[in-house]
């Protein structure tokens, strides 16, 4: 097996954290010089996904190439966007960074299990579905509308702030959150969002109206500690979706509070619509705001699609998946 580390330099802002990390990396090999390694630090976004395919291209079928993405969700992303569709290839998650969303789908508090680079290059590999859009991958959710257009506000909001107090891990954290909780209140302001109309298309069934936000979930977490779409498993073979509608902006922040902590069961059904689909085709005559794993961008028409087992996945220790909800539980 070749291993491949690349490093998203900005998860690291102390002064020498980079160098710990490339030298705990070292070692970690110089115990076992039978395997090739290589480092790359990532120098702007998707030039990890090009160094990457070019790189994969080059290697015979029959080796394993394993990518490590040493960072946080956005280097995960470009990783994943790099492997896809070339069978010698794995992905593994060393988190660093804010969020790590995705290996929460295997438990809260499982970050050391990740970062232990012993553990990582000896782990099995399991299959893991992931999402199509476009000529985008994804391993985690795709949302439209209310959600996306706060959390696209946040980043911009972190983006101004973000060189001040990245080498403060606690505050870095605190203002993270603060700001996207603020930028949620700003969206859900919008009247304009709030009563946005769809063109829908669920597995062949319509499902066109107004709705404030569409969820569509392969992992049941984002935001750092948010769980909403609590029933999403990523090797299911399908995905879960939560269509919330109210135009009322109060009533809305109401109910956001318990949707984003996973209140499933006590989500009113006039408000909430959860389905499972495999894919989705979603239109409108106002611009699509779509957050896909952090990407964001705007568009008028997306198709969102299962991929099952799309890739493997590095799971240390054997670390299995953490199933929040049951289906049969949230049905009720």
């Amino acid at each position: 097996m070749i291993h491949i580390f690349v490093i998203n330099p900005v998860s690291f802002p102390q002064p020498g954290a980079l160098g710990e990390i490339m030298a705990e990396i070292d070692a970690c090999f110089a115990e076992n010089d039978a395997e090739d390694y290589f480092l790359h630090v990532s120098r702007y976004p998707r030039d990890a996904t090009v160094i990457i395919r070019k790189y994969l291209l080059t290697i015979p079928g029959t080796e394993i190439v394993r990518i490590y993405a040493v960072g946080g969700d956005g280097i995960l992303f470009d990783c994943l966007n790099g492997i896809v569709g070339l069978p010698n290839a794995e992905l593994a998650s060393v988190p660093y960074g804010n969020a790590n969303d995705f290996i929460r789908a295997f438990g809260e508090g499982k970050k050391s299990v990740f970062r232990d680079l012993r553990l990582q290059i000896r782990a099995p590999s399991v299959p893991v579905d992931i999402i199509h859009c476009g000529n985008r991958y994804a391993l985690n959710f795709c949302t439209v509308g209310m959600e996306s257009g706060s959390q696209m506000a946040a980043i911009a909001l972190y983006g101004k702030l973000a060189g001040k107090i990245r080498r403060f891990p606690r505050l870095n954290r605190l203002v993270y959150s603060l700001l996207y909780y603020l930028s949620g209140v700003q969206a859900m302001m919008n009247r304009r969002v709030l009563n946005q109309r769809y063109d829908i298309t669920v597995d062949g069934e319509d499902m066109s109206g107004v709705y404030a936000t569409i969820n569509i979930a392969n992992g049941p977490c984002y935001g750092g500690d948010k769980s909403p779409v609590a029933t999403a498993m990523p090797n299911d073979g399908v995905l879960d979706a939560m269509f919330f509608r109210c135009g009322d902006a109060l009533k809305s922040m109401k109910l956001m509070a318990a949707y984003v902590k996973g209140g499933g069961l006590r989500l009113p059904k006039e408000h909430f619509t959860w389905k499972r689909l495999r894919k989705i085709e979603i239109r409108s005559d106002e611009p699509l705001l779509v957050d896909l794993d952090g990407e964001m961008f705007f568009d008028t028409a997306l198709t969102v699609e299962i991929i099952p087992a799309g890739i493997r996945f590095s799971a240390p220790g054997g670390i299995e998946f953490y199933r929040r909800m049951a289906v049969d539980e949230h049905k009720g």
